[in-house]
Order: structure tokens, then sequence, then C-alpha cells
């Protein structure tokens, strides 16, 4: 049965109440036992009212950015969790994208592997733990590789990390994005399973119409 990949993107806070909706969503998932989310804050974007925000204020919570919520969970965990999310989100935006099947292989020739894990800085100078998980993409001649820091997030051992004042923050959040031809993706995918020991990895098919 494949996995699914919930999207939400709200603003920082409800207009009319000033209301962090993004946090009531994921202490939502949290309590209602979804395995992991990851936040990450927008450094511009349109609000529901068609109005560009931008990163301007010093404190990035006045400036009201656009916050993206994602998940990776199975049909059933959908079913449990769609109607309460949706009552939570007065104004935003909510997409589910069905995960990797074997029947995509055949019918696609790109896909997008998303790795959802955290960083682990101890020490200062400690290297952060996406870095292997780069230089393994590098090595595969994979191009275009993103890596987006989240602002909170949970995952398997169910505590919710999130930023304080200080960057070296312990347990963020982080989304590493690449795309892969399906040439190369069964290999890259079980070499990565041995790579990421600590997060998860979702795949789905995609139309790339530019890779230069």
């Amino acid at each position: 049965m494949s996995d699914y990949l919930m999207r939400i993107v709200v603003n920082e806070q409800q207009h009319e109440a000033k209301e962090q909706t993004c946090r009531a969503i994921l202490t939502y998932l949290w309590e209602h036992g979804v395995p992991g989310a990851t936040m990450r804050r927008g450094d511009a974007g349109i609000d529901s009212d068609g109005n560009i925000e931008y990163d301007i204020l010093e404190d990035a919570y006045y400036n009201n950015l656009p916050i993206i919520i994602e998940s990776v969970l199975s049909g059933a965990f959908i079913k449990n969790v769609e109607g309460g999310i949706k009552s939570l989100v007065k104004h935003g935006q909510i997409s589910i994208s069905k995960g990797f099947e074997d029947a995509d292989f055949n019918q696609h020739e790109h896909f997008i592997v998303k790795v959802y894990t955290s960083e682990h800085k101890k020490r200062l100078l400690k290297k952060e733990e996406y870095e292997k998980i780069l230089r393994f993409l590098q090595s595969k001649n994979v191009i275009w590789a993103t890596v987006t820091k989240g602002i909170a997030g949970y995952g398997r051992d169910h505590v919710i990390y999130s930023q304080h004042l200080f960057p070296l923050s312990e347990h963020m959040p982080l989304v590493v994005e690449c795309i892969v031809d399906k040439d190369n993706l069964s290999g890259l995918l079980e070499e990565l399973k041995q790579v990421v020991t600590d997060g998860v990895v979702f795949t789905l098919p995609v139309d790339l119409i530019l890779n230069r």
C-alpha cells in the first residue's frame, strides 16, 4: 500500500485572531499519533488575500510568512486526520500526493526523492547530518539537490523540536530533495536507505521539463 504526502500551507498567523495555526496543526498531528511532521517557513509568499508577504522584519513571526507543514502518512492516517486538519485551516491549502508504486515506474521517466531527517549539532564545529546525504547524491551525479531547514517538527522519538534563540538547536528537521531518472532510481533508493539512518525517504513521480 502506498504512502501519501500531506502538504499544508498556511500563513504564520490567522489574520482575524492572530493565532499561530501552524503550531496548532503540528500539535494536532502529534496528538493523533502521526509518525512525523516537518514545518518550514518561507522567505516570501502570497497569502489568501493575494498579498505578497516578505521577510522584512527582524522578528519573522510578525512578517506573517507562509508556513509549509509536510507529513508522510498511510491512507488510514489520512482518513483519521483529514477532517480535523480541515477544521483548523480557516485560510490555507492542503494537498495530498500519492507515493511511488511499481506501476509508476514504466509510466514516468523521473521521480522526486524527498528525505525527511534532522541535524544533530552537539558541538560548534560538527558537520550537519545532511552532509552525508548530499555527498552520497553527489557521488551518484545527482544535480540540483536542495536542503531546507525546518523551524519545528518531530520524528520517530515523538518529541517536538522547535527553533529557539540559538541557531545551533539540536535535532532541527531537515528536508533534502532531488529528482532522479528512472534508470537510476532503484539503485539509488537501495543505497540511500543505508545512508539515511534516521528519517523518512519518500518518492513520487514527476514530469521534468528542464534540467541543465
